[in-house]
């Protein structure tokens, strides 16, 4: 007979996260509650400044009143680098007005696959969902390294966003997923992979603003009093027979999400980046003339000549690395949609352009490119 434990039961549940990020007087963020439980482990790093904004910049105008000092750094992780048939993670986030949140992994989220099993019997589902709400003028980087399903595992994740909208919260979201263990020869040999990533505007009615601002200083905020309405809706389903013949020679997929003032510099960057691909059938106008000069030596090379330049060997490795992309507007949001051949092609190409354009490293610290190291 075995012996009572003499351990008081456990209250919490297994793989549950809730994460609260407030900004304390006068302008420092404090995980007011930060807590986890097994398999899910949750890990603060050192934060990054925030450098001061001229107010001469363009984007001071609708920039808050109150800017966080810095932007803490948070790895979301799991024991043995990733889950087994069976684990569910629940994490909620919530970040308070006026604050930052970098999320990132130190390495790829494996799914490993499940012991064997007896014929016809399906695998335990692994699962993982995510609620985030993000006050007014607060903004969340979430930057995971790729998703790995290995083979015959069974997946699915939900990550669902709210956001003060109109009062100018911000979202950077990078999900990505890979084929598997390709030096084993793993080719999307997963029995199933569903992911669906939803944004939600939460806004409060024009008639109650006054009333909605009162309850949510007073910690009564209530889906009463406020309004919500669906941006957008992203689901990926993987499922047999013959996933691998259905992605068309992609080793790696995914999709960046970006919403909000602090991230439309770098929404319009992907934009415009992608307006200027070269199209099928397009003709190259420029004359023999026009070639020889640029091949004149450049003393001093203007910012115009050094981004043609950059961009010139973007496309080329693209072309050399299998890179497809694409980027459209949806209801205030940007969604581009990438894959390559192999993980290092899609992460140099990502790298390439978040480095380039600047605003993921000055606003939320070098932690937001761990993903593409």
């Amino acid at each position: 007979m075995s012996k009572p434990s003499p351990f008081p039961p456990s209250s919490s549940t297994p793989g549950a996260g809730v994460v609260h990020l407030t900004l304390q007087p006068p302008f420092h963020p404090v995980f007011s509650t930060l807590s986890f439980s097994y398999p899910l482990k949750l890990v603060v790093s050192a934060s990054h400044k925030i450098p001061s904004r001229p107010s001469s910049s363009p984007q001071s105008s609708s920039s808050p009143a109150l800017r966080p000092s810095s932007v803490p750094l948070l790895f979301l992780l799991s024991y043995g680098g990733g889950l087994v048939s069976g684990d569910h993670i629940s994490l909620s986030i919530t970040l308070s007005p006026s604050t930052r949140l970098t999320i990132a992994t130190q390495g790829s989220t494996k799914i490993f696959r499940p012991p064997p099993l007896p014929p016809s019997t399906l695998p335990q589902l692994t699962r993982q969902d995510l609620r985030v709400n993000i006050g007014a003028h607060a903004a969340l980087w979430l930057a995971p390294d790729p998703c790995q399903p290995f083979a015959h595992s069974r997946y699915a994740q939900s990550q669902i966003f709210e956001l003060d909208v109109r009062g100018g919260a911000s979202l950077g979201l990078v999900d990505w997923l890979c084929e598997g263990r390709s030096a084993r020869g793993e080719k999307w040999a997963c029995e199933s992979w569903r992911g669906r990533n939803e944004v939600w505007d939460v806004t409060a009615p024009t008639s109650q603003v006054s009333n909605y601002e009162t309850a949510v200083a007073k910690g009564e905020e209530t889906e009463n009093n406020r309004k919500k309405c669906l941006l957008l809706r992203d689901n990926i389903i993987l499922s047999p027979p013959d996933i691998s013949s259905r992605v068309d020679g992609l080793g790696i997929f995914g999709t960046v999400i970006l919403v909000g003032p602090l991230l439309s510099s770098l929404a319009q960057f992907f934009i415009s980046e992608f307006k200027a691909l070269p199209r099928i059938g397009a003709r190259d106008w420029s004359s023999g003339k026009s070639q020889e000069s640029s091949a004149d030596p450049i003393v001093v090379e203007t910012e115009e000549q050094r981004r043609a330049r950059w961009c010139k060997r973007r496309q080329e490795r693209e072309k050399r690395d299998g890179v497809l992309w694409t980027a459209a507007s949806v209801r205030g949001a940007v969604v581009v949609k990438f894959g390559a051949r192999e993980v290092e092609g899609a992460k140099v190409w990502l790298g390439d352009m978040l480095m380039e354009e600047g605003t993921t490293t000055r606003e939320f610290g070098p932690g937001g490119l761990m993903c593409v190291k």
